[in-house]
């Protein structure tokens, strides 16, 4: 059996398990979560709005914020 063929998949998943995700998650009413404030920041600056600050989110997973 070639070891690089099962090996290939293992890396594959550890790689992808490893990098945190980027994206900005609509919570509720207006609502929106980032992972960090720099990225809620820069999403609300690219539509010319200021950010509001509204805490963290539940469990620590990231800041919770508007865009004003």
């Amino acid at each position: 059996m070639n070891w690089r063929i099962t090996l290939f998949p293992l890396a594959l998943v550890i790689a992808g398990c490893s990098t945190p995700p980027n994206q900005i998650v609509p919570f509720r009413d207006g609502v929106l979560r980032a992972m960090t404030y720099t990225q809620a920041s820069d999403y609300c600056s690219a539509k010319g709005q200021d950010p509001k600050w509204l805490g963290k989110a539940p469990a620590e997973s990231g800041v919770l914020f508007q865009c004003q």
